[in-house]
Order: structure tokens, then sequence, then C-alpha cells
């Protein structure tokens, strides 16, 4: 008698082909993810270079003064007219809320995007307190009542390949890339759940380039007594840090009368701009299950 032939596979040999599958998934998936993410990464600087040159065009057209800050005004729209590009301010990594801003101040032109921008401004690294492309928060000598934000001129930029001009930031509504306000929208624990392969942020800086720099989180006081959702976000980098947020290092960190701050920095001007960043490197100790969130820390992983 002819033996007959077997025409399919047995259910170990499929149960091979499957798990043989499932490893190739478990190795390839987290790779595609990665690679996502960084054309997301590439994207994101891309966007904030153009900023960066749009923001050096207006400088040039506007008596070399950086753009200042006023009522329903954001940094955005003022810089618009050398972009012609609201997609330009939209981080593929941030995709929440909405913002409309009138650059004439009066509401007789706005510009709106369909979410938060990436990016943030140079205000200073704490608050409202100036030091950055923008002085201390005061009243608004043409709306009293109100406040404005004078810009700095480009003579007073002492470092303009070191300080940055646009960022990455989770701040909002008002977008900046200060130390006390970047963190506001984070919500994760740890340096490895922000944005751009675990912590790299892009910034545009004074003299045109762009580059990707490493920053790491954490809590700065709670309840509205320190930063902005009671997160904080700055570089890593030390050197950098003495210039990245500041036109003049020296400047002092004192309180805007107009709009005082309380995050956990001397306010008599001992501080300096300069010295923010290892101020907090000083006194803030490393996050730990038992201490956050609400004590001033700093994430380590």
């Amino acid at each position: 008698m002819r033996r007959q032939q077997r025409t399919g596979f047995t259910l170990i040999e499929l149960l091979v082909v499957i798990a043989i599958i499932a490893i190739l998934a478990a190795i390839l998936f987290p790779v595609f993810a990665q690679a996502r993410e960084k054309a997301r990464a590439i994207s994101c600087l891309s966007n904030t270079k153009q900023a960066g040159l749009a923001f050096a065009m207006y400088v040039q057209d506007y008596d070399e003064t950086t753009p200042k800050m006023g009522y329903g005004v954001d940094w955005w729209s003022i810089i618009y007219p050398y972009t012609k590009n609201l997609q330009l301010y939209l981080c593929p990594d941030r995709n929440e809320g909405n913002d409309t801003s009138c650059p004439n101040n009066d509401g007789s032109y706005c510009l709106t995007l369909n979410s938060y921008p990436g990016y943030g401004y140079n205000w200073g690294p704490i608050g409202w307190r100036g030091g950055g492309l923008l002085g201390a928060q005061i009243q608004d000598p043409a709306r009293p009542g109100h406040s404005m934000i004078p810009g700095v001129t480009l003579a007073s930029i002492q470092f303009p390949a070191a300080t940055f001009a646009f960022g990455d930031t989770y701040d909002t509504p008002r977008q900046t890339l200060g130390i006390g306000f970047a963190g506001c929208t984070f919500t994760g624990t740890s340096n490895a759940q922000l944005r751009h392969s675990s912590g790299q942020f892009n910034y545009a800086f004074v003299d045109g380039h762009a580059k990707s720099v490493k920053v790491q989180s954490g809590y700065m006081g709670d309840d509205g007594n320190g930063a902005f959702g009671g997160r904080l976000v700055m570089v890593r980098d030390s050197t950098l840090a003495q210039t990245a947020y500041c036109a003049d290092p020296n400047y002092p960190l004192t309180n805007s009368p107009w709009s005082p701050d309380t995050m956990p920095i001397p306010t008599d001007g001992s501080v300096t701009c300069g010295q923010a960043q290892q101020y907090i490197l000083t006194h803030f100790k490393p996050c730990t299950p038992s201490n956050v969130p609400g004590d001033d820390c700093l994430f380590t992983n």
C-alpha cells in the first residue's frame, strides 16, 4: 500500500513560526517607534531653527531690539510675518489645547493655533524676573492696569552663540522656556519621560543656529509656591546653563514688583541669572518616591 504524503504543517511547526514572528515583532516594534520619534524630533528641530531665523530678521528690522510681550500677544504671532506658516510653531510631540494671539494688541487682527506652541521664548530662567531676551515684567504705559515685558537690545546679549532665543517647552498658556515655567504641563516622573529621546530639547540660539540639548526635570515647590505646575525643566550642561537663559549672566534675579513670584530662588539679587541652575543643583535634593511630588528635588534618571 502506498503511504499518503503529508501536505500541511504540524502544530509544532506552526507554533515555531508564530514564536519567530513574535520575537521579530518584539525586536522591530521598538526600533520603529524610535525611528518615528527621531523623525518627530528632527521635524521639531527644523521648526525651531526656522523660528530662530525669523527672530533674527525681526531684530534687524526693529532697531536690534528683541520682541516685547504684552497683553494678549504671544511671541509666535510677532514673528509670524517672517514665517507665514502657523504649522511652524507646532511641535509633533505636543498636540493639546489651542492658542490665539492678537499682535496688534487691539483685537483687530488675530492668529490662532490649533494646539499650544511646542516652543517657548527666552524670558529668563526664573518667573517674571527677566534676564533673558526680555526684562522684568512691568506695567504697560500704554495700557494702565495691564502688564508688558520689554525686549532687550542685541548689543546687551553678551554670548549670542550660547543664549537661547526659542526652544521646547511644556509651558502654557504663555509659552516660555525658563526653568520655572518649562515644566508646567509635564506629568512624567523621570527624565526618561521628557520629550525627544528621553529629554533632548531643541533650542534656537540668538546667533541663528539650533541644536538638541540634554535637559532634566524635577519638582519646584507645591500649591503654587514654586514653579508653574510645580515642575521645572533645565539644561544639564552646567557651563551652557550660565549663558543659555541670560542676555547678561550677571543680571540679578530680583523679584518683579509688578508680578512677583514665589519660586524658591532668593529675590535679593544674591543669585544672578547665570547662577540659577547651579543654585538649584546645590539646594535641591534627588527625587525619591518618598519626597515627591511637592518637594524641591530633581529627577536623576
